[in-house]
């Protein structure tokens, strides 16, 4: 069984957070770490950056999900729809699963742009058809 750690952690050594960012991650039932995050909220901006690294598997997926729903509603102000960049560069693993929950949230009208995917994250999403509902920069994402 899965040990979620979803109270927010200190941040591995020598890296400090300025206001408006957080870090989160996940860890295994052996301690291993599966996924951590990095979320950069810009509510002026209607924006937020999500920087995820590590494996998004059957046991991390929902995990990635409330990172992306809690990011969508703190980016988000009445009457203005978020725009959600995703850095994919450092995943390592990338279920179907986890683009299927893309393409859902593409779907329910939230604006995603995945930025620097991985070679496993390029091919899970065109594998699963997935790569044409989504815009893709091969930029680092602002913020």
């Amino acid at each position: 069984m899965t040990n979620h750690h979803l109270d927010v952690p200190t941040p591995p050594e020598g890296i400090r957070l300025p206001p408006g960012h957080t870090y989160d991650q996940i860890h295994g039932a052996n301690g291993d770490l599966l996924l951590a995050a990095y979320t950069r909220v810009d509510p002026g901006a209607h924006r937020a950056t999500l920087q995820v690294l590590g494996e998004i598997d059957a046991v991390s997926v929902g995990w990635f999900r409330d990172r992306l729903a809690a990011a969508i509603t703190e980016a988000a102000a009445v009457g203005h729809r978020p725009t959600i960049y995703l850095d994919l560069h450092s995943v390592s693993f990338f279920s179907a699963a986890a683009a299927g929950l893309l393409a859902g949230l593409t779907a329910a009208g939230s604006e995603l742009v995945v930025h620097r995917p991985s070679r496993i994250v390029s091919r899970v999403l065109a594998l699963t058809a997935t790569l044409p509902l989504l815009r893709v920069d091969p930029t680092e994402p602002p913020l």
